[in-house]
């Protein structure tokens, strides 16, 4: 089918999704009800589809189908506040899933965090959602030293929260980056999507207030999840 019908039918399902997101609770109908809707074929419907899940308006779960996508998550990398309560405020409500506890080596931190490239971190993985849908993929790379006893006593709770509060440490200093990434076979699984859905990666690095070596974090969002904000105060 020409383009010209390509861009027509994805406006039609922007409108169709718009008028009936609350009769389908989320859910779009099946691609073959969609496609015998608009008397299209599903290779066409499904270019369409990919449009508007580019756009962030709906997205893909393996083996579930279609979903149209919640308003973003505002999020800002630089601040102290913790999972939990930042979407908490904003209304939703979150859950962790600790999916690995365990001790390794790993050479992107330990370079990062300016320490040898055999240095052994504890190595906790979770899952995150937001109102039941899981967005969040990471990986918390601490420093031992920092937090001897942290694997024996961690359950899901803000680590760096428990930072403060056990240990004493005060989160000074942070290198941030952020690249778009197409996630990964291992991160799609846990996100319970395709591999090569578009996501992003942000790595964080966090020394305390004398420069000691504390964190890295290394996180994976689904791109239509979030948007980040920064908040800057002006300087003179």
């Amino acid at each position: 089918m020409p383009d010209a019908y390509y861009l027509q039918l994805t406006e039609q399902l922007r409108h169709l999704i718009t008028q009936h997101a609350a009769q389908w609770e989320g859910k779009l109908p099946a691609e073959r009800a969609l496609a015998e809707r608009f008397s299209t074929t599903r290779v066409t419907l499904r270019q369409a589809l990919a449009q508007l899940e580019g756009e962030g308006l709906i997205h893909r779960s393996n083996r579930r189908g279609w979903f149209i996508s919640p308003a973003r998550l505002m999020y800002d990398p630089t601040r102290d506040a913790g999972f939990n309560d930042y979407v908490r405020a904003q209304g939703r409500q979150p859950r962790t899933a600790v999916l690995q506890l365990e001790s390794r080596a790993h050479v992107p931190a330990a370079r990062a965090l300016n320490l040898p490239d055999d240095h052994v971190f504890h190595h906790i993985r979770r899952r995150r959602y937001v109102d039941d849908r899981a967005v969040l993929a990471e990986s918390l790379w601490v420093v031992p030293e920092r937090a001897p006893e942290l694997l024996s006593i961690y359950a899901g709770q803000s680590l760096w929260g428990l930072l403060r509060e056990r240990w004493g440490h005060h989160l000074a200093n942070r290198s941030i980056s952020m690249v778009s990434e197409a996630l990964s076979p291992g991160d799609a699984e846990e996100l319970f999507v395709a591999p090569g859905t578009a996501g992003l990666n942000i790595c964080r690095a966090i020394f305390d207030d004398q420069q000691r070596p504390i964190e890295y974090d290394e996180e994976h969002w689904l791109h239509d999840s979030l948007c980040i904000r920064v908040e800057l105060s002006g300087q003179q």
